[in-house]
């Protein structure tokens, strides 16, 4: 019995030792919903990949990390295979290795606005309209560098929570967010006093968003990389992606909204490959 006991122990040890360890990051607090899809998406594509690399176990870093100190874990490999959600740029490009796919199939490149003024933007009819109003974003985002280059007054702030409070006292005018965002962070956040949104302005520039991991992980990003392809001409992705972000599309009315469109200056040399994978409204 003694030898059974330590045999089905042996066999369990060696089992979960072969397993491969993926780390991906948390919430930054209890109402931070944007993990949940690439939560869902990074384990879709282990799971696609599980006949050709093996089994694998999919962990949470510790919540609480902003999307600047989480990048930096990234780049000094802090946790066992930890990739995160960043947008493109030649800069990320260089110091940590990519997963060359579009994980949100470039929605959120197309921007609307939290505000604190329903009417704000109703007789917005240009760009330079537009460039009046003070933004917000979060601390180590590139949308802050991408509407500064293009001449936007935007100021930063720490804390994600604490962004929607910002707008909604007035301290900014607008904070951009995905279209894909906005349905889930307005019934999330709608009890802060005077927090509203937008519904007359659409803002487009091209970001695309990709897993990054340590660099030189090219192991584990070919094996990322293979099963989001995988999921993508399955339809699997698509059908996950649809069900995260179809509603917020919807309830954000592309079509009754006037567009306007800006240029990412941080893609100037970036293969270009990943736009096969791109969803157009």
């Amino acid at each position: 019995m003694r030898w059974l006991i330590l045999f089905v122990f042996l066999s369990y040890a060696s089992h979960t030792q072969a397993q491969m360890v993926f780390t991906t990051r948390a919430p930054e607090s209890v109402n931070d919903k944007r993990q949940e899809y690439i939560y869902k998406l990074l384990d879709l594509s282990l799971q696609k990949t599980e006949a050709e690399f093996g089994s694998y176990i999919l962990e949470l870093a510790p919540s609480g990390a902003t999307m600047k100190r989480s990048l930096v874990d990234v780049r000094r490999g802090k946790y066992k295979n930890f990739f995160v959600r960043n947008s493109v740029s030649t800069t990320s490009l260089a110091e940590m290795e990519a997963v060359p796919f579009p994980v949100d199939l470039g929605i959120v490149g197309y921007r609307v606005a939290f505000t604190s003024n329903k009417d704000l933007l109703k007789a917005t009819k240009t760009l330079a309209d537009l460039k009046k109003y003070k933004i917000v974003q979060g601390l180590g985002w590139l949308d802050t560098k991408i509407l500064k280059s293009n001449g936007f007054n935007v100021e930063t702030a720490g804390s994600y929570d604490g962004i929607f409070r910002v707008v909604a006292s007035g301290r900014a005018d607008l904070f951009m967010r995905g279209v894909n965002e906005l349905l889930t962070e307005w019934l999330t956040y709608k009890h802060i006093p005077n927090l509203t949104y937008d519904e007359h302005v659409l803002l487009y520039y091209p970001l695309p968003r990709f897993f990054f991991t340590t660099k030189n992980n090219k192991e584990a990003a070919k094996r990322v990389y293979r099963g989001l392809v995988i999921a993508y001409e399955d339809g699997s992705l698509q059908e996950l992606w649809k069900q995260y972000y179809g509603p917020s599309i919807d309830f954000v009315n592309l079509k009754s909204r006037r567009f306007f469109e800006i240029e990412n200056p941080f893609l100037q040399g970036v293969d270009d490959s990943y736009k096969r994978y791109l969803y157009r409204p």
